[in-house]
């Protein structure tokens, strides 16, 4: 019985202590971002695989991209859009992707991924995508949005004519090594203070 009642004690102490140690273990990562460096691709997708580590408490976070260098040349586009709030809880790691465009192509709104949304399509087919669907909605004027559907089909076609001629590509890039700031901006339920870090990529086109 002796050992009994002194037992109880230690291994309350001991479930105290793994209690106190894990939430140690949460507050000594720090709040950080890092992601991912990427060379160009033609055959795409382009993107880098940011992490978010060390949330320090229940709240939101922003991902933003943003070019670092100076624009004295046709580089990547990253960035755009709608901002979106990614809801996040205390100690969470959240991964995602940020997505590139070349220079001088649409930047579609949700070139800022976040986890379990890394599809892609052309720029040329979510387009031709929203037109269409925005057609189907209004029938009266289904002619008319067919008629734009052509149109650009056409266009695109002739850009691909051109390319092949040996023409100017409009959206050929400069070749080097561009740097981009991607932030994360975690703001805590029930603040109005926001808490940035950020990190520098660097992006290679061949």
């Amino acid at each position: 019985m002796h050992n009994r009642s002194l037992l109880f004690p230690l291994v309350s102490f001991l479930t105290a202590s793994c209690a106190l140690c894990g939430v140690s273990a949460i507050a000594a990562t720090p709040f950080a971002i890092t992601a991912t460096n990427f060379t160009w691709s033609s055959a795409g997708p382009n993107s880098s695989q940011y992490t978010v580590t060390g949330i320090p408490a229940d709240g939101t976070i922003v991902i933003n991209c943003i070019y670092a260098g100076t624009a004295t040349a046709k580089y990547p586009i990253c960035g755009g859009g709608p901002v979106a709030q990614v809801p996040v809880t205390a100690g969470q790691t959240l991964t995602g992707v940020i997505g590139f465009q070349a220079w001088g192509t649409p930047v579609p709104v949700s070139l800022p991924r976040t986890p379990h949304h890394s599809e892609y399509l052309p720029i040329a087919g979510v387009s031709l995508v929203g037109v269409f669907m925005a057609g189907l909605g209004r029938r009266r004027e289904l002619r008319r949005w067919i008629a734009m559907v052509v149109l650009a089909m056409g266009a695109l076609t002739g850009l691909a004519e051109i390319s092949a001629c040996g023409g100017t590509n409009p959206f050929a890039m400069t070749p080097g090594t561009y740097p981009y700031t991607i932030s994360a901006v975690f703001q805590e339920t029930g603040s109005n203070v926001p808490q940035p870090v950020s990190t520098t990529i660097s992006v290679a086109v061949p």
